[in-house]
């Protein structure tokens, strides 16, 4: 086996040819502690204080949701404005209630971020639980969020927005 130290051979690993910038936070360090300090409160208030959010998009801000306003969930139809979102975001309170929102991996690249996690929402009207694997994707620009847009598992969801067909509702 041969042995020899990485940094002789990849000038990328050697301390002294890093820009001082490198020893410093990243362009990608801010917009991921912005969104851990807006998910740690969304969860803490269990999806009741969307000022977390409203604060840090862009007035030009757009959210796409995978279930696209279909069936009983048109309140996560595609929205263009800072304003708008506030209705999507008022729409979700409306009509689910959150039981856990765990964002736990957050991967940055650029002006990209990525967040994963596991969330599960209580349908008011249904009292069904949907929980989700969900990813978050977020672009930023001047330290604003301007595109966000969620996968999770729209079958989940929609099973639980859905009425049973006796019209009884689950209590848990």
């Amino acid at each position: 086996m041969i042995s020899w130290p990485m940094e002789q051979h990849f000038s990328c690993l050697r301390p002294s040819q890093r820009a001082p910038e490198e020893d410093t936070m990243s362009s990608t360090d801010e917009p991921v502690a912005g969104l851990k300090r807006a998910y740690a409160r969304w969860s803490e208030t269990k999806g009741q204080d969307v000022q977390c959010w409203m604060d840090i998009l862009a007035e030009d801000a757009t959210l796409a949701s995978l279930a696209n306003g279909s069936g009983e969930l048109a309140f996560t139809a595609r929205r263009s404005t800072r304003s708008e979102i506030l209705g999507y975001l008022e729409g979700l309170r409306a009509n689910w209630e959150m039981v856990a929102h765990e964002m736990h991996d957050f991967v940055a690249q650029g002006d990209q971020v990525v967040v994963i996690g596991d969330v599960s929402w209580r349908n008011k009207a249904t009292g069904k639980v949907a929980s989700t694997r969900k990813v978050d994707l977020w672009r930023f620009s001047n330290g604003r969020v301007t595109a966000f847009e969620e996968l999770y598992d729209t079958a989940q969801v929609h099973a639980a927005a859905m009425p049973d067909p006796t019209g009884d509702q689950v209590t848990e």
